[in-house]
């Protein structure tokens, strides 16, 4: 019986169909087809404006990849201290668990980040004031972690052996810890936005316009181009004030406020990860790199500004 049904449904659709068809005739048909292949065109253009990966207007470096989770960057950030720097609190969870991906080496450790008992117990302090210390909490164990290195009476090659108890692993967190240094720049407490891609292929300054060709044009940031979906981190605390969508100009753009009437600007960027009003800190991924609005190919346009007026990013960065 059930098939019987099934047959008939497929009966009353293909009749339907043949409804429609004739009574569309020759010229509704062909009139049907050009408004799909309209659509189809429109949409087609709308893809290609809001994040075009076929102009390679500005070549892309092909770095390495900058493994630390994004969650948890600005935190090594801000547990940095005199005795350990942000890159040698990630080295260390790197080879100690992968970031809580593995089981770390150690039978007597606690926690996702591999912390060791007797360690914790010493050292652990309460990373997020939330009242509670927890070593599965990665603001505890990260602030912890840090702790321990600035207050260990201990030289900081004998606190690593502390840590480890294999001297193979000390070698392999120097390692990492230079390779991670190397990629982030970060003088004067101001982070460069995009982890590992330090290449400026359009300075701050007069220029002919990459688009249109037209000469002497202001360009009001830097470009720094890199992979589509790169992250884009806030250079500084600081609060969203725009968190725009758009197909056009800077296409998809964030524009933070910092401390002493600073702005900065991160543009083109093919998806954004905040809202406006949001807090968000120094090494937080806002956005990803792309290539929406006036873009000739995947890159940050990444501004500065004080107090109403442009400035040249890189004036943040050298001497």
């Amino acid at each position: 019986m059930k098939g019987i049904v099934m047959d008939v449904s497929g009966l009353i659709k293909k009749r339907v169909l043949w409804w429609v068809v004739g009574s569309l005739g020759a010229i509704g048909i062909a009139i049907a087809l050009l408004v799909m292949l309209l659509v189809f065109a429109l949409l087609g253009v709308l893809v290609s404006s809001s994040d075009s990966s076929s102009m390679e207007g500005i070549p892309v470096p092909d770095n390495q990849t900058f493994d630390i989770p994004a969650p948890l960057l600005p935190i090594y950030i801000r547990a940095e201290n005199e005795q350990a720097s942000w890159a040698r609190l990630a080295a260390i969870h790197k080879i100690t668990t992968d970031f809580g991906a593995v089981q770390a080496k150690r039978i007597d450790t606690i926690g996702g980040l591999g912390f060791p008992r007797l360690l914790w117990e010493a050292y652990k302090v309460d990373g997020d004031g939330d009242g509670k210390i927890d070593p599965d909490n990665p603001f505890d164990a990260i602030f912890s972690l840090a702790n321990y290195l600035r207050l260990s009476a201990l030289d900081p090659d004998a606190a690593l052996e502390a840590w480890f108890l294999n001297p193979g692993d000390e070698a392999l967190v120097r390692a990492k810890e230079a390779e991670y240094a190397a990629m982030l720049v970060m003088p004067r407490n101001w982070l460069w936005p995009v982890i590992g891609y330090t290449a400026i292929s359009s300075p701050y300054g007069m220029r002919t316009d990459p688009v249109s060709g037209e000469p002497g044009v202001f360009h009001d940031g830097i470009d720094i181009p890199a992979p589509r979906g790169t992250p884009v981190v806030a250079a500084q605390n600081g609060i969203v004030i725009q968190a725009v969508m758009s197909n056009s100009g800077y296409g998809n753009l964030v524009r933070l406020q910092h401390d002493g009437g600073v702005q900065s600007l991160y543009a083109h960027l093919s998806g954004i990860g905040v809202r406006r009003s949001q807090q968000v800190l120094r090494g937080e991924v806002i956005g990803w790199v792309g290539s929406t609005g006036k873009s000739t190919g995947p890159h940050l346009h990444f501004g500065m500004s004080q107090n109403g007026q442009s400035e040249d990013p890189q004036n943040y960065w050298n001497d």
